[in-house]
């Protein structure tokens, strides 16, 4: 039996924060503020319906879902999906190609 491979390292906004504010010359206190105020934009932004392009990352766009039917897992029973939204992420072509 194959082994899966380890899952990677996950960095959140705490570590995020140290690195950026190790590289600035910044309090962590400030660079966590930074980064809650760039998050809480994006969001603000998706919410208003517009775009957000992360030069060299990569954009983020809200895209509406159709309605569809679904199956539920644990009895087989056919559910109705209704249609929402939802957030999309595509990386930058320079982020792509370094992968």
């Amino acid at each position: 039996m194959a082994k899966t491979p380890a899952k990677p390292e996950t960095l959140g906004i705490a570590e995020l924060a140290a690195t950026l504010a190790e590289a600035h010359d910044l309090s962590k206190a400030r660079a966590k503020a930074i980064l809650d105020g760039v998050r809480d934009h994006i969001v603000e932004s998706l919410l208003a319906g517009n775009r957000v392009n992360l030069f060299g990352l990569g954009t983020f766009e809200v895209r509406a879902t159709k309605e569809k039917m679904g199956r539920n897992p644990k009895t087989g029973e056919k559910i109705q999906i209704p249609a929402g939204r939802k957030v999309v992420f595509k990386g930058a072509k320079g982020l792509k190609d370094q992968l």
